[in-house]
């Protein structure tokens, strides 16, 4: 199957880490045979003017788009199936990531571990679209790109990051049950941490919830420098749980 990997990031002042990131899914695109393509801001350009404008305060809305976009431009390029991953999605375990989808499309698994008001570890299981798959012919993009629209359309003042990302998809999810690529999952700031110390009750938690082992993760770049359930991650930081994740090749 023809079948293409991208991306899309700024081209300035990119963080090391999130250049080691990005170069863990070009090797593994390279390693499966795949093609690999990146974008810089000019995927900006394939999402409404209007769009843009309401969004200019929440990039991610704008960018959940665009991506969306991108990936019906390069399926009528000619490619049968195309793969989004994130900029600061890491593949650590490129030799055993195999995206095996039998389906239209997927999206990646999000268990998130995280603190409740009583200081007790939960896990939230959700999908995200830091990694997906559409093939040719599919159901889903028309609709997911009408959804978009249509909800920045309507919608006054301010908006929550996810809007158009993860919390619609886990509502479409909890009603349709879309397919998904259990390897490829998100971590959450506690889970970060757990990886940078070698172990923990966090990432214990993650991997008891996780349907299948991961080897590949979404390393949550928005949490960086803002404090989160105790945790305050820096840029040194997720160099250190990238660096550590690709040595060991396995949570």
């Amino acid at each position: 199957m023809k079948t293409i990997v991208y991306q899309s990031y700024r081209t300035e002042n990119v963080p090391q880490w999130i250049s080691k990131s990005m170069d863990s899914v070009a090797h593994w695109a390279a390693l499966k045979g795949f093609d690999y393509r990146f974008y810089g801001d000019e995927m900006f350009e394939r999402v409404p003017q209007w769009y843009r404008e309401k969004t200019k305060d929440r990039l991610v809305v704008a960018t959940d788009l665009g991506r969306l976009m991108l990936a019906k431009e390069l399926l009528l390029e000619g490619y049968e199936r195309v793969i989004w991953c994130d900029a600061d999605m890491l593949v650590f375990a490129p030799q055993e990531f195999d995206v095996q989808v039998h389906e239209e499309y997927a999206f990646g698994r999000e268990v998130w571990i995280q603190q409740d008001g009583k200081g007790r570890l939960k896990a939230f299981n959700k999908i995200h679209n830091a990694f997906f798959v559409f093939s040719e012919n599919n159901s889903f993009l028309d609709f997911y790109i009408h959804s978009c629209l249509s909800i920045i359309k309507r919608i006054e003042g301010q908006m929550v990051p996810q809007i158009v990302g993860p919390k619609f998809l886990s509502a479409i999810h909890n009603i349709v049950a879309c397919p998904i690529v259990e390897e490829a999952g998100m971590f959450s700031p506690l889970v970060m941490k757990d990886i940078l110390n070698g172990g923990g009750r966090a990432l214990d938690l993650l991997k008891e919830k996780s349907p299948s082992p991961l080897y590949a993760g979404n390393l949550s770049a928005s949490m960086e420098g803002a404090e989160t359930d105790g945790v305050c991650l820096s840029p040194f930081d997720m160099e250190k749980a990238c660096e550590h994740l690709l040595e060991k090749g396995r949570l």
